[in-house]
């Protein structure tokens, strides 16, 4: 009765260990897969209206508070806020180049600002 058991459960653990996400991007298997957003500058995100998926390329220049950074790609300057999930392990500074993506935030009465849902190092 215990082997019938436990070979039960491990029938059971191998099936469901193959379950949820393992990151494969083959999309032979159905689901969305939305076009990343096109890399703007930051002077025209500022332009943008509010909710507007962003991406840009330029550097960190400095840690305002927890989550919140100053970003620049040359053109200008805009406050983006990375949440500690978002940065995955990546570490950055100053002189690196980054790309990041995310979704606009333009309130009629405040600067505008980046939700940073991705980053990532560029050359």
């Amino acid at each position: 009765m215990k082997k019938l058991t436990l070979a039960t459960l491990l029938a059971i653990a191998t099936s469901t260990a193959f379950a949820g996400f393992n990151g494969n991007t083959n999309t032979a298997q159905g689901g969305f897969k939305q076009a990343p957003a096109q890399v703007i500058s930051v002077k025209q995100a500022l332009s943008e209206k509010d909710n507007t998926m962003v991406s840009l390329v330029g550097n960190i220049t400095q840690q305002i508070d927890k989550d919140d950074y100053l970003f620049t790609d040359g053109s200008a300057q805009i406050k983006v806020e990375i949440k500690d999930r978002v940065w995955n392990g990546l570490n950055v500074g100053p002189q690196d180049k980054v790309k990041i993506s995310g979704k606009l935030d333009n309130d009629t009465f405040e600067k505008a600002e980046v939700d940073v849902y991705s980053i990532e190092k560029v050359n």
